[in-house]
């Protein structure tokens, strides 16, 4: 594993330097909005190209395409490796493909090995969809429907017209520089190169559901499945924001931050299929997702409800409530309430350069002087914290609160707590019960760890959704997850014979 970023030391003058750390190259769970280059499909002219303003033409789009497509799958966490699904997704793919206006272009379909709901295309025919999508979908159609839609966007060379237009995702603004304006103080608070993506247009969307329906419906599925996966994304963003408290965070994350949902996107897919009906396979569904790790993996760090650990990097902590974990190749981030967040990584650190020293002399040119620096002790690492006060573009006040542990000879871990002064109160008390839940994990501990999988199972007379249920392995509102991603209705039960989803460890 190539070696963390090194803390300068006190001469040099960035003693938080703004680098990924690559020994957080495990923690891979990228923001679902978030993207390398350019994404969503597009290449210009041809048959079957939209109206747009095009200035990239087919060849050169393609080639973009295949640049972007290995740095966007590693970006995201890198390639599911199954062979047995993967096969399945291109099955549904090639399927879809023969009936499109390009069915003589070739076409790569890849799994993203990532617990965000997303999907999305490259020009040159890379299509892309995450494991959390395929989780989520109830059946193949719902599964070909998103497939199909990302597929529109690649006939329709919607990126060709995004590109041309300079509607292109940005790379490498550090958040809390985003937050302030400011490179320099993004230096000092080393939040991780984040990434912005601009979402499609509605004619696009629309346009791309079009497509995609008649696709479905040419390749003999139910087109009715388009709809019915939308709603089920909005169920789940629901459920996911009643966990955290919040009024549908995950949207930021998901399908939704690219693929705007609206109710009239809903209402017009249900218009298209225009009551067509086609197949809905649900077993070769069930037989392709048996077995799939659910949530993050091993090697990303094991997320269930607030916890997370981390076998590999042998760390452990609890989030503070009401704060949604998103891992991702750069750090872990929390997002809590009213603007509040926190961001981890880890860093190498001089051996003989004590903790207290690194902060207090992080008050380089045009960075906020850090204020009581003081030594900490958690958990039997040594650490160090201050504190901070800016404000960002809209004039809010912050607290930022650096704390770096040592974790070995070599390494500290990093926390930025970042909170409006205003809502300091409410969450002051789990910030600091979140700080003194880091530790390590021993050996055992670590061997112990073992990601979340889908395990396919036939429901038996006398089952119950209690007794289904109790089989699940999660920390939260393990019923309402089950009812998710197996269609059950409030009050509605399984009947004997069909074949349900579980999440078990």
């Amino acid at each position: 594993m190539p070696a963390a970023p090194v803390i300068a030391p006190a001469s040099d003058r960035d003693p938080y330097p703004a680098r990924r750390s690559r020994r957080m190259h495990g923690l891979r769970r990228l923001i679902g909005a978030a993207v390398i280059g350019v994404m969503a499909a597009g290449c210009a002219g041809g048959p079957a190209s939209s109206q747009g303003f095009n200035l990239i033409g087919d060849e050169q789009a393609s080639k973009m395409g295949a640049e972007e497509h290995p740095k966007l799958v590693k970006a995201f966490g890198g390639e599911y490796k199954d062979e047995k699904l993967q096969r399945y997704v291109e099955d549904i793919g090639f399927r879809l493909m023969a009936v499109t206006e390009m069915k003589d272009q070739p076409f790569t379909f890849t799994i993203i090995d990532s617990p965000i709901v997303n999907a999305f295309a490259l020009p040159g025919g890379y299509v892309h969809v995450t494991r959390g999508l395929i989780a989520l979908a109830h059946d193949e159609a719902e599964l070909a429907g998103v497939m199909a839609h990302e597929i529109g966007h690649v006939t329709a060379r919607h990126s060709a017209q995004r590109m041309s237009t300079g509607m292109i995702a940005q790379v490498g603004a550090g958040l809390l520089g985003a937050v302030l304006g400011s490179s320099t103080v993004a230096n000092i608070a080393n939040m991780g190169a984040q990434v912005y993506l601009q979402s499609y247009s509605r004619d696009q969307e629309f346009e791309a559901d079009e497509r995609g329906t008649r696709y479905l419906q040419a390749a003999g599925y139910d087109p009715g499945a388009m709809a019915s996966f939308l709603q089920r994304l909005n169920d789940y963003s629901g459920y996911e924001a009643k966990l955290r408290g919040q009024d549908n965070p995950a949207e930021q994350f998901n399908l939704m931050a690219s693929h705007p949902r609206t109710p009239d996107r809903v209402a017009r897919a249900v218009q298209l299929a225009g009551g067509a009906t086609g197949v809905r396979p649900v077993e070769p569904q069930l037989e392709a997702i048996d077995g799939m790790v659910y949530g993050s993996s091993r090697a990303q760090g094991v997320i269930n409800g607030r916890s997370f650990k981390h076998p590999e990097l042998r760390f452990a902590f609890e989030a503070p409530p009401s704060y949604a974990i998103i891992n991702s190749d750069e750090n872990i981030t929390g997002y809590g309430p009213d603007g509040a967040r926190f961001v981890f990584d880890m860093a190498r650190a001089p051996r003989n350069m004590a903790l207290t020293d690194v902060l207090a002399r992080s008050a380089a040119e045009g960075q906020p002087r850090l204020q009581n620096v003081e030594r900490i002790t958690v958990n039997g690492m040594d650490g160090a914290t201050g504190v901070a006060r800016v404000r960002d573009r809209s004039g809010t006040t912050l607290e930022v609160r650096p704390i770096i542990l040592r974790a070995d000879a070599d390494t500290v871990y990093r926390v930025q707590l970042i909170t409006p002064v205003d809502v300091l109160p409410k969450v002051q008390e789990d910030l600091r019960r979140f700080t003194y839940s880091f530790h390590r994990l021993t050996e055992a501990e670590a061997r112990a760890v073992k990601p979340l999988r889908l395990d396919v199972v036939t429901v038996k007379r006398g089952d119950t959704v209690d007794s289904l249920v109790k089989r699940m392995a999660l920390n939260e509102d393990p019923e309402g997850l089950f009812r998710l991603l197996n269609g059950l209705k409030p009050g509605e039960t399984p009947e004997p014979g069909t074949r349900v989803r579980l999440v078990v460890q």
